[in-house]
């Protein structure tokens, strides 16, 4: 799931729930996210063959995080935006991945460890196609936080 679905969801969580609780089901609901159908490459390959949209979409995701980060701060909701950051926090490690591990596609990524195969385990429904999945839900979450 893109960085913004996931920001949304916990900002929404953090809107609704009080902190203590928002926090470990936002850092939880990141797992039920990525379980779900997403945008996304089944393989490095794939994700090699279409390497311009990959970096286009992955750009336009962090742009628009951004916004809706600078949207939460200006409407006084830090607390959502916490949430929010809760909510993505265990793809940081995907961060270190690309850029260390796989070189961004140079190298096929290793096993990892525990954690790490689980997050990748769970990602089976990675497709392009589900981008119109996280269109819709990214629009359905803006709504409910508007």
């Amino acid at each position: 799931m893109t960085l913004t679905n996931h920001l949304l969801t916990g900002a929404a969580l953090g809107k609704f729930l009080p902190l203590p609780v928002a926090i470990p089901l936002a850092f939880a609901s990141h797992f039920v996210l990525d379980a779900l159908p997403h945008f996304g490459f089944p393989n490095i390959d794939a994700r090699m063959k279409h390497l311009t949209m990959f970096k286009a979409v992955i750009c336009a995701d962090f742009l628009l995080s951004a916004l809706l980060s600078i949207w939460l701060i200006r409407a006084h909701h830090a607390k959502w935006l916490l949430t929010g950051l809760v909510a993505y926090s265990p793809d940081v490690l995907w961060i270190y991945r690309f850029a260390v591990e796989e070189k961004f596609g140079k190298v096929h990524p290793t096993r990892g460890n525990r954690f790490i195969q689980f997050h990748r385990d769970i990602q089976k429904y990675e497709r392009v196609w589900g981008g119109s999945i996280e269109l819709l839900y990214g629009s359905m979450f803006l709504a409910l936080l508007h």
